[in-house]
């Protein structure tokens, strides 16, 4: 009885320890980055809407004005990227902790200019949104931004190809 009885209280306080100790999540991995960029104050028919989904075998975008009058070319394309730019890309984005990043926006507002967004998708498909309207930063996501900028800048038009 005396045996059973230590096997009791050695197993609830187990428990206990076990209850009571931190669990770490795991990094969430990113299965997606999409990168959106809608163009400043300037006429509506040159007005664009630019969406680049960012994988890590490549990238699409679409592309479509923000007038029915548009004069932009709009439509889908296909891109393949410099692959060490893609895996550094993801290496940041996943390194990163999206509730560290701090927003900061201007003292005073600027008129016009283009609005970024850089959308992490995780592969649990919750997401972190940076959303850059003129003159805002992101302390801490710096690195974040340079490179995905940097691979949107050196996309390689595939021949032919579409999204699906």
């Amino acid at each position: 009885m005396c045996i059973r009885i230590s096997f009791i209280i050695i197993g609830v306080a187990l428990l206990a320890f076990a209850v009571g100790c931190d669990v770490k999540n795991e990094p969430k991995g990113v299965d997606r980055i999409i990168y959106t960029v809608d163009s400043g104050a300037i006429l509506p028919e040159l007005q664009l809407h630019e969406v680049y989904t960012i994988t890590r075998t490549g990238v699409d975008l679409v592309r479509s004005g923000k007038s029915s009058d548009t004069q932009e070319y709009e439509g889908e394309r296909a891109f393949s990227a410099n692959e060490g730019l893609l895996t550094k890309l993801f290496t940041i984005a996943e390194g990163g902790d999206c509730t560290a990043y701090k927003r900061v926006e201007p003292e005073e507002p600027l008129d016009g200019g283009e609005i970024v967004t850089i959308q992490l998708v995780y592969t649990d498909d919750s997401d972190c949104t940076l959303t850059y309207d003129p003159g805002t930063i992101y302390e801490g996501a710096e690195e974040l931004q340079g490179k995905a900028r940097e691979v949107i800048e050196n996309l390689i038009a595939r021949q032919n190809v579409v999204p699906e």
